[in-house]
């Protein structure tokens, strides 16, 4: 950090680098203020105009496709008023996690840094304004082989739930529907529909976590009984099928739903079973997979249930790396 210069004669003068004289005495009373300013601007919250400029150094600093980060989170919607959906798509804002993501850049303000990019390294940066943008590289980023999120569909995927035993049909124009400040997530146009109306129904949607981050995920509600049963055909297997589940936050932190359970089974035969409890919050699962691992073709099927169904609105996520 390079001190203003006034300050840097008057502290020469208080450690006995120079002999005082009356005209530094104005260097000493100079350097204060100078100092003053110095810390009082570098932690000026950034305005619109400052998120504006930022428009052209990301379009020259940003690679296609690549996340970007805001630090502090908080600042994180004034960024995105300024760069638009392009720089900020919902896959990336709404990220289960930075995992599988090479490399970042982060937008940082107020000398914040994002701490889900700790272990990554530095590899670049550049100052523009109230901003430090800098270019961060995951030393191990995880290789997803198949993503059930963006698997979902009626080409490759199916739904049911067992009891009693119905098949939940697919609508790709379906009404959406918003449940506004403590109520559901939103339920998409393009969706599975079970029995039992739109709570009942499973698709891609957005929840918020116990931080209010946005996690992008599958709604999969459990039914009174038995269990709603996502399949998908002909997936591509690593050695690990890994996710996270959660509710919006809001639904979980007092703490009084039941349990819901995650069972997974591969080719028929259950790999793993993961408890979501009431206060967990977005919680990680891993499964591996076994004698399974490296399948080119596998059926994949995850059953969601609860020993009471009531507002347990769940929403997991899940790849195979």
């Amino acid at each position: 950090m390079k001190w203003p210069r006034g300050l840097r004669l008057g502290l020469r003068v208080a450690s006995g680098a120079l002999r005082p004289k009356p005209l530094l005495g104005a260097f000493v009373a100079l350097g204060i203020a100078e100092l003053v300013g110095f810390f009082v601007t570098s932690r000026r919250k950034p305005d619109f105009a400052d998120w504006a400029a930022l428009v052209g150094p990301m379009a020259e600093e940003r690679k296609q496709g690549e996340l970007v980060v805001v630090a502090p989170s908080w600042a994180e919607p004034l960024a995105r008023q300024a760069l638009g959906d392009e720089v900020f798509p919902l896959r990336d804002v709404a990220r289960p996690d930075v995992s599988r993501v090479r490399a970042a850049l982060e937008v940082s303000a107020l000398g914040e840094r994002a701490s889900e990019l700790s272990g990554f390294r530095e590899t670049g940066r550049r100052e523009v304004g109230p901003f430090v943008i800098r270019r961060l590289e995951n030393p191990s980023p995880a290789v997803v082989v198949f993503d059930f999120v963006d698997g979902l569909g009626p080409t490759q995927a199916d739904v049911r739930v067992t009891s009693p035993e119905a098949a939940c049909l697919w609508n790709p124009n379906a009404r959406v529907l918003a449940g506004g400040l403590g109520g559901h997530p939103t339920f998409p146009a393009a969706r599975f529909e079970c029995p039992g109306g739109p709570f009942f129904s499973v698709g891609p949607t957005v929840i918020a976590d116990q931080d209010f981050r946005p996690r992008r995920c599958l709604f999969s509600h459990p039914p009174a009984r038995g269990e709603v049963v996502t399949r998908f055909a002909g997936v591509p297997l690593g050695t690990v099928i890994r996710g996270h589940g959660g509710m919006y936050w809001i639904l979980e932190r007092e703490r009084k739903g039941a349990p819901v359970a995650l069972a997974v089974r591969v080719d028929g035969e259950e790999i793993g079973r993961w408890e979501h409890r009431d206060g967990d919050g977005w919680a990680a699962f891993e499964m591996p997979l076994g004698a399974h691992a490296g399948k080119t073709s596998a059926t994949v099927e995850f059953f969601v249930s609860s020993k009471n169904h009531a507002h347990r609105h769940f929403c997991f996520e899940a790849d195979t790396r």
